[in-house]
């Protein structure tokens, strides 16, 4: 008969996922063993105590001690990823809300402490100096490895993006000589869906109708406000964000004249911005104040003022505009896209363009509705129908 290892274990108990107990005879001590997510490994420490009770509160110091970063396990902590991800996070904090939008750190922060496959867990104890494009490319690897569709790619240029800012602070800090490139990452556009002049004068029709009947979605009437504000971002071209639009007060707004039009100071997802808008804004605007909310305040809210909770307003706007293009017969696009109310601004942006004849500036037009000419190109105006002054104009002689 084989004689047993005085390593071999005795007992054992888990305390949690990655973290648990146990004993061998060749010691009166408990060992904790703690998973190391960004060496994927685990590490074995003694406890020096022989009752399973206080080794659970030593395996838990342990633990708090790996991820505080007093625990060197052969990386320095100035070449730690997870020392520079620290700082991108700080930088970013004091950043948001002022000139950046709030969304500016939390985006990153989220992708950077995913739980289970998030760049933190990935690379969080390796040097930087060992994050290369191959090593890059093996995580965005590893990210679709773990779901049953592979992501997006737009989203796992943004998890790259990231990776690349924390890197960033490294090479400033002088630690790594070079920025690795980005991994190439193929890119297939997905036009926004959008209305025609048509389906945008069908869905205004159906709007009216329904105000008339009293409809409500969720016990919550839909009222003449769901249509100025349907009218508004179609003539404002701002996002239907919380950031944006359901973020605006009426101290925000200045009305301009020559050309007749409203200013409307906006922290969006790009940042502070002034919005431009049509000369029709400004009429739709009065009736805002003067027959959806009369006993206006500056510091009002523009639109559904009476939720407090922006993201409150945002879910029952976003409710009603679904039930709005349901009755309307104008959910789903020929080809099978789903509209939502970034459709207006989608129409919006279109529109402009080609009523204006291609005379309007497209680079003025990025730069009110907060985004670039590539955008607009990719996105925005590449199913754009021609009419006969866009091709009119297009022939002319200069």
């Amino acid at each position: 008969m084989k004689k047993k290892s005085r390593n071999q274990k005795t007992h054992s108990k888990t305390i949690r996922r990655g973290l648990s107990l146990y004993k061998t005879a060749a010691s009166p001590y408990w060992f904790a063993r703690i998973w190391v997510s960004g060496e994927r490994k685990y590490v074995v420490r003694s406890t020096k105590e022989t009752s399973r009770l206080a080794a659970s509160e030593v395996a838990e110091e342990l633990l708090h001690d790996l991820k505080q970063n007093r625990f060197v396990d052969g990386v320095p902590k100035e070449r730690r990823f997870i020392h520079y991800a620290d700082l991108l996070v700080k930088e970013q904090k004091r950043l948001a809300g002022k000139g950046r939008s709030k969304r500016f750190a939390r985006d990153d922060e989220m992708m950077l402490h995913r739980k289970g496959d998030g760049i933190i867990d990935y690379f969080g104890q390796k040097d930087v100096g060992s994050i290369t494009t191959p090593v890059i490319r093996e995580y965005l690897n590893f990210l679709d490895d773990r779901r049953k569709n592979p992501l997006a790619p737009a989203t796992k240029n943004r998890y790259a993006i990231v990776i690349r800012k924390v890197l960033r602070h490294a090479y400033e800090n002088g630690i790594i000589d070079h920025i690795p490139p980005t991994p190439k990452i193929p890119v297939e556009d997905n036009p926004r869906p959008s209305f025609s002049e048509q389906e945008y004068k069908h869905l205004l029709k159906t709007t009216r109708e329904v105000v008339k009947e009293g409809v409500k979605v969720r016990g919550i009437p839909l009222t003449v406000e769901i249509y100025y504000f349907i009218v508004f971002m179609t003539h404002s071209f701002m996002r239907p964000t919380e950031s944006e639009v359901f973020s605006i007060r009426h101290r925000d707004i200045t009305e301009k004249q020559n050309p007749r039009r409203l200013d409307i100071k906006v922290k969006g997802k790009t940042g502070y911005r002034v919005a431009m808008t049509t000369k029709y804004a400004p009429v739709f605007y009065r009736h805002i104040q003067k027959k959806v909310h009369p006993d206006f305040q500056p510091d009002d809210f523009v639109f559904f003022p009476d939720y407090p909770n922006r993201r409150t307003a945002l879910r029952n706007v976003n409710r009603q505009f679904n039930y709005l293009l349901e009755r309307s017969g104008l959910k789903v696009t020929p080809d099978g896209t789903k509209r939502s109310p970034y459709a207006l601004r989608h129409y919006a942006l279109q529109t402009r363009l080609r009523k204006s004849g291609g005379k309007v500036n497209i680079f003025t037009l990025a730069r009110v509705a907060g985004t670039s000419v590539e955008q607009l190109e990719r996105f925005y105006l590449k199913n754009m129908e021609f009419n006969d002054e866009l091709a009119e104009n297009f022939q002319l002689e200069r």
